[in-house]
Order: C-alpha cells, then structure tokens, then sequence
C-alpha cells in the first residue's frame, strides 16, 4: 500500500526534489489535481503528456512536476533458527 505524492524536481544546481504536502490514495486524483490545481500555483508552467505520464514541465525544461506513488519497501528476511 502507498500514497501518491506530488513532486517538484528542479534542474538547478543539483536542487534537491520538493515534496508538496499532499497525498491522494490513488493516481487519478493525483493526476487531476496536478492539472486543475497545482498549474495554478506555479507560473510559466504547462501540462505535458506522453504515452504513459502526465506532468508539468515550465518553458525551459528546467522544472518538472509530476505524481508519483509513495512506497515503503518491504524486506523479507530469511531468519533460521538456531537448533
């Protein structure tokens, strides 16, 4: 199980990524309040699509927004016990 998260990628000068704070439980709400929202807080930016994503990237292509699915990974360990 996991959250869809939006995140900011920046281009410049190894910017770490941003994390907006909030979270959808699934990937269409996401996505529409990537496009309806989220395009309105940030200037000079565009909705793109391609076959599998929809993103925001502004006129330079130095910033990107795009939902992304939040999980923590789950480590299956082999534990033998001693006889």
């Amino acid at each position: 199980m996991g959250y869809f998260v939006i995140i900011v990628f920046t281009t410049f000068l190894g910017s770490p990524p941003e994390f907006l704070p909030v979270a959808f439980k699934n990937n269409t709400d996401c996505l529409n309040y990537l496009v309806k929202e989220v395009v309105k807080q940030y200037d000079y930016m565009e909705v793109k699509k391609n076959n599998k994503h929809i993103y925001l990237s502004n006129t330079t292509n130095n910033k990107f927004i795009v939902c992304e699915k939040l999980e923590y990974p789950i480590i299956k360990t082999k534990f033998k016990p001693k006889n």
